[in-house]
């Protein structure tokens, strides 16, 4: 097949430090590329794959990248898979994934969420869903681990790092948290009256982590505390600490049940709940084989390819296949 990837014009693929869904984006063309299927890609400069084609944005103005997709777009594509939105809501006559990392793809010929989730709670049931996946070699495995507690993601009252220290002093445990402080009052705020009191020898600000540095915390941490308290659209955090071989202790909030479905030990009521199967980690919660096994058969790069060319073969026979001709493309404003 020829499959168009559109990624944002954020963040280069792959990511440096932060951008999941440009990692998603970069998992998915290797693992297709590999597979002997012909990728194009739309990306930022200083993406680096093994596309077979990547073509860099020439400006920040969504209509010039709209015009710009459109000439360089190849007439014999048989689906474009959009990350980003744009040329999904241009409506373009061939299939067109709009692809949702969060929590909605308004107006769009075929929506696709990143979990069951999402596609019922926001997406009304109308598109499809596929899980995210990871490479599991991109992160550090390790049967041993240290006594700490890790809180990873970004500081801000809905992901609850507050709820961390909670069962941090529960359980009388060290916590590092890491993850970005954005400037925004707000979350200044949140961060200088919730979470600054509490920093000292036992509880740690690392700020944000990437690379060699969050697969060693990850690798090395007890249990990861993922305490976030709305509705997360797939949790990616989970399965990075379950690939290492670490447990993550999550609310029932959002997609976490479905993520965990099959740890359900892992599910947690509230913060007491969390505390206790912190502290009798090892009677009651998987091993570290067991959790690098279970994102390997659920949460693999491979798995999500694998549902990924499912869906690509789906749509293109339930719709008739039309020449691609730039005059059908719907006029609209991005």
């Amino acid at each position: 097949m020829k499959i168009i990837q559109i990624s944002t014009n954020t963040i280069p693929v792959p990511p440096k430090d932060y951008g999941g869904t440009q990692r998603d984006i970069h998992y998915l063309t290797e693992e297709l590329v590999r597979r002997g299927h012909k990728v194009i890609l739309f990306a930022k400069k200083g993406s680096r794959t093994r596309a077979t084609k990547t073509y860099v944005y020439p400006s920040n103005n969504k209509r010039k990248q709209l015009r710009f997709i459109k000439r360089h777009m190849p007439k014999d594509a048989d689906i474009i898979h959009d990350h980003y939105g744009i040329v999904a809501r241009a409506n373009p006559p061939i299939p067109t994934i709009g692809n949702s990392h969060s929590k909605g793809r308004k107006k769009v010929q075929i929506p696709v969420y990143v979990s069951k989730t999402i596609l019922r709670k926001y997406g009304k049931n109308k598109g499809y869903y596929v899980h995210n996946g990871i490479r599991l070699r991109d992160y550090q495995f390790k049967v041993k681990k240290k006594g700490y507690l890790l809180y990873l993601g970004r500081i801000m009252k809905e992901k609850g790092v507050h709820l961390a220290i909670k069962v941090a002093k529960k359980t009388k445990r060290k916590l590092i948290i890491a993850g970005t402080l954005n400037n925004n009052p707000k979350y200044r705020k949140y961060f200088n009256t919730r979470i600054r009191p509490h920093l000292g020898k036992r509880i740690r600000f690392v700020g944000p982590v990437a690379g060699k540095r969050k697969r060693k915390l990850l690798a090395n941490a007890r249990c990861v505390l993922f305490t976030s308290t709305w509705d997360e659209p797939f949790g990616l955090v989970l399965i990075e600490a379950l690939a290492s071989g670490t447990p993550v202790l999550g609310f029932r909030k959002g997609a976490v049940p479905e993520v965990l479905k099959g740890l359900p030990v892992l599910l947690c009521k509230n913060t007491k709940q969390m505390a206790r199967k912190v502290r009798k980690r090892k009677k009651l919660l998987p091993s570290a084989r067991k959790c690098r096994r279970y994102v390997q058969k659920r949460f693999s790069d491979k798995v999500m390819t694998n549902n990924f060319l499912k869906l690509y073969r789906k749509i293109i026979r339930r719709r008739k296949y039309k020449k691609l001709r730039h005059s059908q493309w719907k006029r609209i404003r991005v």
